[in-house]
């Protein structure tokens, strides 16, 4: 396998890690499989290396991704502001995993922003704000940030051997990432996987936690939002709106709706989706692609967003009413029209 980063940067990595006890390790809002993954491995590494680790998100995880928390050690932010402002205070390093920016972290990103420790950056997606860190491990070329985390670890201690549950946790970020090895891999991807695997990370466990242990609720959320695609044939592309009125109706908690995003790409003609949910002041949208069609431009321009070329994720007002002039509008900056 390739080295991913510089033998320097790897260096100085070790250099600050070898003078810090206490580190906090922190992701971005409304946490998924990759930022929860990497939170998870990466904490509990660090931990066996002999440092003081504390995890925080900004936002809840879903559900189903309590299997990388078992002992209920994240902290989250809108829950125990106090608690991680102690940690932060506290904390001689801080490692941002999966964002980009503070900015991603939203609410609690002026907090890490502001806050006196050395700060490292360690993320896949384009544009990372460099300036916000003292040191930055970021690139496109993976599928994800657990396989990015793996692979600096890799580099940094590459004669110790990560555990089953650190395994576990990487690759469960890597398999909901790629959306089951669908989307953005790369030849090193499947490595990194057989790697995980033969560290003890059992793929089936980790299928059956993600993907087949849901509510009752959840399959039926599932079954309106199948049988209310939307289509737009003139721009090869189906959408979906799930509103805080359908949510409330299905009984909706976190991640009930992951992965509904990529139901309209499953029809034929169809190569851009599009996933449109309402939350309370806001509405989050996320958005996938197929082939040469790059949707993190209409997240950038259109919904203040951002992300990778066929996939990215973004924010409207909260007006359903505007959501079908407004990715009409959107697609025609990046579709021919025939």
């Amino acid at each position: 396998m390739k080295n991913l980063f510089s033998n320097n940067l790897v260096a100085k990595w070790n250099e600050v890690l070898m003078r810090s006890k206490r580190i906090l390790i922190a992701t971005h809002i409304n946490p998924d499989g990759d930022a929860i993954g990497a939170l998870a491995g990466l904490g509990l590494y660090l931990k066996r290396m002999g440092h003081h680790v504390t995890l925080v998100c900004p936002t809840p995880y879903p559900d189903f991704l309590e299997f990388l928390d078992p002992n209920k050690e994240v902290l989250v932010y809108v829950f125990e502001q106090q608690a991680v402002a102690e940690a932060t205070e506290q904390a001689d390093l801080i490692i941002a995993a999966d964002v980009s920016s503070f900015s991603r972290m939203e609410m609690m990103g002026p907090l890490m922003k502001q806050s006196k420790p050395f700060k490292i950056l360690m993320d896949h997606h384009m544009d990372p704000v460099r300036n916000e860190f003292d040191l930055v491990f970021s690139s496109t070329q993976v599928s994800s940030s657990c396989e990015l985390v793996y692979r600096v670890l890799k580099m940094w201690k590459p004669h110790v051997k990560i555990t089953q549950e650190e395994a576990t946790a990487l690759l469960t970020g890597i398999i909901t990432d790629t959306n089951q090895f669908a989307n953005s891999v790369f030849p090193e991807t499947f490595l990194v996987a057989s790697e995980l695997n033969a560290a003890g990370a059992n793929t089936e466990e980790i299928f059956s936690k993600v993907y087949r242990d849901f509510s009752a609720n959840r399959m039926r959320l599932m079954g309106y939002a199948l049988q209310n695609i939307k289509l737009l044939p003139k721009y090869k592309t189906g959408y979906i709106v799930l509103t805080r009125e359908i949510l409330d109706a299905y009984g909706y908690r976190i991640g009930d709706a992951e992965g509904f995003v990529n139901f309209p790409l499953a029809i034929k003609g169809i190569s851009v989706s599009a996933f449109f949910l309402q939350r309370e002041d806001h509405i989050k949208v996320s958005l996938r692609s197929q082939g040469s069609i790059a949707v993190n431009e209409i997240a950038k321009k259109f919904f203040n967003g951002g992300g990778h070329y066929n996939a990215s994720a973004g924010k409207m007002e909260d007006v359903p009413e505007k959501i079908e002039e407004r990715l009409k509008e959107a697609l025609g900056t990046i579709i021919a029209l025939t």
